[in-house]
């Protein structure tokens, strides 16, 4: 652990306990908040977030720099290539219109140097770190955007007693419909000037990265999560199973026993999952952070290591700003199993240039065009708390 992450995770601790202080002086008075205690809660709250945010941004770096070294050996000649930065480049100065960035694994160049990423990478590198769905999902990556078929299970084979030389009974699986995943493009535009794409100390893979990453991840996120199927991926929360359905009267709020059930109402085989996690958006997290238990114990843990996350019930937490806050009706709440929700990359990175679009500002107008899709392949392995009717 590096020292830089060994402070965080002190420093959250320290937090998270300070936090914890205040929620037991407001219970301990019935609850009544003064200005000063939400305001620091608030703020205790806000430095958590920040710290997990640098832990898993150094936690990425660390694990960059392991593949850069594992892969620098035993490298074999290459033949030297233009590399991304100068094929932006080009495109700026009108010798290329347009370029495919495919997604690459460490390679070696001809000086026996490793170059750990390619633009396709820095892109999904900064989406992922704002829709961190797509470091979870079962990602399949396809050369075209034709339909492709998933098989979705809905019941196993099932094994009985049988007795010296009797007959074993067929069982076989059964299967749903196929689930159809296609290709819906996504597209976003960014804007440089010629005399800063000129520049040859000008970052333009991390400036653009940024710009794109930002735009796709924020995009995707919002339709994976809550896309209708209509035009659009179909979202997760489309088509998950209702696991708890909290009270009247509360304007959708939850409760520690509501987090408890909706836990417990997905298949006990999935709980034992790595892939198993509560998503919340940060609205959400907050008031988890608040809840007890019947014996007045918080059921929300700050992880007190790196490489972990936080904890609610022994459950990690993901943080996932598209869904919808605490409100009647609304699906505030999400456990499962992530693996099954199934997110479909079709082809690379697309990126044209245009001078003509902004000609009058001597700007270059870049576009990148991403194309996937998305599905929940089994309903019921994730569940989600809905919000009482009123």
């Amino acid at each position: 652990m590096s020292d830089f992450i060994a402070k965080q995770v002190e420093a959250k601790q320290k937090a998270w306990h300070e936090a914890k202080a205040i929620l037991d002086t407001v219970e301990a008075r019935g609850g009544e908040w003064t200005g000063e205690e939400q305001a620091k809660f608030d703020a205790l709250s806000a430095d958590i977030d920040r710290r997990n945010e640098a832990i898993e941004l150094e936690t990425r770096e660390a694990k960059v720099a392991e593949q850069i070294q594992a892969s620098a050996i035993n490298f074999k000649d290459a033949t030297v290539s233009d590399n991304e930065s100068d094929i932006l480049r080009k495109m700026a100065a009108g010798e290329l219109r347009g370029h495919t960035f495919e997604q690459r694994v460490i390679t070696g160049s001809s000086t026996g140097a490793p170059v750990p990423t390619s633009f396709y990478n820095e892109i999904v590198k900064v989406a992922r770190l704002v829709n961190p769905l797509l470091d979870y999902a079962t990602v399949l990556n396809t050369s075209g955007g034709e339909n492709l078929q998933i098989p979705s299970q809905s019941g196993f084979s099932t094994a009985t007693i049988v007795g010296q030389g009797s007959t074993v009974a067929t069982s076989e699986p059964t299967f749903n419909a196929f689930v159809t995943l296609g290709a819906y493009k996504f597209s976003a535009l960014a804007q440089l000037s010629r005399e800063l794409i000129l520049d040859s100390g000008v970052d333009i893979i991390g400036f653009l990265a940024g710009q794109f990453g930002n735009a796709f991840g924020n995009a995707i996120g919002d339709k994976v999560v809550n896309g209708t199927g209509t035009v659009e991926p179909t979202g997760f929360l489309t088509a998950a199973a209702t696991g708890v359905t909290g009270s009247t009267g509360v304007s959708g709020a939850f409760t520690a026993d509501n987090v408890i059930d909706l836990i417990y109402s997905v298949d006990g085989a999935l709980r034992s999952l790595p892939s198993f996690a509560l998503l919340a958006n940060s609205t959400s997290i907050a008031a988890l952070r608040k809840l007890k238990d019947t014996s007045g114990r918080y059921i929300f843990d700050v992880a007190d290591s790196v490489g972990r996350r936080d904890l609610v019930l022994g459950v990690p937490v993901i943080e996932t700003p598209a869904l919808p806050s605490p409100a009647t009706n609304a699906r505030s709440l999400a456990v499962g199993d992530l693996k099954s929700l199934y997110i479909r990359n079709a082809g690379g990175l697309q990126v044209d240039r245009s001078d003509d679009f902004a000609f009058a500002t001597d700007l270059a107008t870049w576009r990148a065009t991403w194309r996937l899709d998305s599905r929940l392949v089994q309903t019921n392995n994730i569940k989600v708390f809905r919000g009482g009717a009123s």
